[in-house]
């Protein structure tokens, strides 16, 4: 069950870097941005999520990889981080990701 709790909190982090792009307004102007901005691409953001979790990667079973590992590089360039590589390993690849 934790595993399943720290997926919804990797989800949802994940959205938030998506959806808040770091901008110079006052609290107040870019909370109203923010909110503004979730309720314009919900929909989009949903299909996101949903197309992630449907991405089959396991590494205790041997499925999924590196598909995965390379569709979550994928998706944080996407969300705006300027570098996100696949890091090959012993096991199973991971991913670093970089956002300035």
């Amino acid at each position: 069950m934790n595993e399943m709790r720290f997926c919804c909190q990797v989800v949802l982090v994940f959205t938030l870097f998506w959806i808040a792009k770091p901008t110079c307004y006052s609290a107040e102007t870019e909370r109203a941005d923010i909110k503004s901005e979730i309720t314009k691409r919900h929909d989009e953001a949903v299909k996101r999520l949903q197309d992630w979790i449907a991405q089959v990667s396991i590494a205790a079973e041997d499925r999924g990889y590196p598909e995965g590992a390379e569709y979550m590089a994928k998706l944080a360039r996407e969300a705006g981080f300027q570098q996100a590589t696949v890091i090959n390993t012993d096991g199973k690849p991971g991913v670093f990701a970089m956002a300035r």
